[in-house]
């Protein structure tokens, strides 16, 4: 048999001629397919071109042997350049090494190194990492078998294996981190509404071009996913009335998470661009991180696991202070005091947090602190006239304090005095997100 005819059929006509199907030189990665293929996926009729690098003379008998890492190989077909070696039966078919015979034909010239051999194969993925070939002549057929430095004529090269198929994720999911900014003076009340838009990030989700199916065409989200996969965006949303992703009105909007399902919010080929945050205009837009997260379920023939990206913020401007435990208790004096170094007189609210089943509010949560002074919130007392702060049951919670200011301009202290026994606690109230 000459080195140009098959050793083995194998049903490649056609394949060898369509896109990006020509024949590989060892080291070159022509060939990537996704990570997301399930281990066991057979490629059908893969080519190597193995430079030969070797100078036969006439009737001299060498062994060739191509072994592969992370692969099975089946369906073998064997082809040279040029018709001036005879071949023997190839072994090994079904495994990743096969081996022949190689015999310079004695009618024709010798072979020369700068001839190549095709080696075609159905390629059985073993396992996720790249696949990692070598061609190599051996002195006897037993040392071509085995492998190794015992009787190597010739290998690939000076690396020895290299890369002939590539593994690389199909499908990208990545959000770029923005951060929106909720305004103390809003006109609707202290942050119910953004400076500018409340765009807080971006985030893609995409098939990778050029990272290819089991049929060798450019994999879909498609082909990876099924109706079951969700993406959902993370953090505080009690303020929104929806969020968008890149224009798409996500499925549903919870006080902690808005959800976006494939294909419904997320069409087919996926989704590259902002994420807006929609506010209802009637609530205060709280400071938040915000989280990614894609849930995946995958059609047969393909796995994945749940891929996570931070995608942005949202700030709040102006001063934020907190009192985290205020008390007033029967015969006690619980007061807040707030200082403005700057020159213009800043309004601040006030707000209150509590425990599990208890509700607390203010008579009247507003207030201005005069520029250069300070003013002082008598809890219990209701002073400034109707200032009073109240709970359904207990006598704690949390004090929040927002101020149209610089934040360096800004200060403030929680007190409670025992006026009986003259003891005072003194609290600087803290900055949230700061101290």
């Amino acid at each position: 048999m000459s080195l140009n005819k098959k050793l083995l059929a194998g049903a490649i006509v056609g394949l060898l001629f369509s896109a990006n199907a020509g024949a590989v030189v060892l080291g070159t990665a022509s060939y990537t397919y996704a990570t997301e293929l399930v281990n066991g996926t057979v490629l059908g009729a893969r080519v190597a071109e193995a430079p030969l690098s070797y100078n036969f003379s006439p009737n001299e008998v060498r062994y060739g042997r191509f072994s592969c890492n992370g692969a099975e190989l089946s369906n073998l077909t064997v082809t040279t350049t040029a018709a001036d070696i005879n071949l023997g039966a190839v072994n090994g078919n079904g495994t990743n090494t096969i081996f022949f015979s190689m015999t310079g034909d004695p009618a024709l010239a010798a072979p020369t190194a700068a001839e190549t051999m095709d080696i075609t194969a159905d390629v059985e993925l073993l396992n996720k990492g790249d696949v990692t070939c070598e061609f190599a002549i051996y002195d006897l057929p037993s040392q071509a078998q085995a492998g190794g430095p015992n009787g190597l004529v010739i290998d690939s090269g000076t690396d020895g294996y290299k890369t002939w198929i590539t593994r690389k994720s199909g499908y990208v999911f990545t959000g770029t981190d923005g951060q929106a900014v909720a305004n103390v003076e809003d006109a609707n009340g202290a942050y119910f509404g953004f400076v500018g838009t409340g765009e807080f990030g971006e985030l893609q989700f995409e098939a990778v071009p050029g990272v290819w199916d089991k049929d060798h065409a450019d994999i879909t989200l498609a082909d990876i996913f099924d109706a079951d996969t969700m993406a959902t965006i993370d953090g505080d949303f009690t303020a929104a009335s929806d969020v968008t992703w890149d224009g798409n009105s996500a499925d549903d909007v919870s006080d902690d998470a808005a959800e976006f399902e494939y294909t419904s919010a997320i069409p087919a080929a996926g989704l590259d661009g902002p994420l807006v945050f929609v506010e209802t205009g009637a609530d205060a837009i709280m400071a938040s991180e915000y989280t990614a997260t894609l849930h995946t379920s995958t059609n047969t023939g393909y796995e994945t696991t749940d891929r996570s990206t931070s995608v942005g913020e949202i700030i709040r401007n102006g001063t934020q202070l907190q009192a985290p435990l205020v008390q007033i208790p029967t015969g006690w004096l619980s007061r807040i005091a707030l200082t403005n170094t700057g020159k213009v007189a800043r309004p601040y609210e006030m707000s209150v947090m509590t425990e599990t089943g208890v509700t607390g509010s203010f008579a009247d949560a507003t207030g201005t602190i005069p520029a250069g002074g300070t003013v002082v919130i008598d809890l219990p007392t209701a002073a400034p006239a109707g200032a009073g702060l109240a709970f359904t049951a207990g006598s704690r919670g949390t004090v929040n304090v927002n101020i149209s200011a610089p934040n360096n301009q800004i200060q403030g202290l929680y007190q409670i005095v025992n006026p009986e026994k003259g003891s005072i606690s003194n609290h600087v109230m803290v900055r949230p997100g700061t101290n």
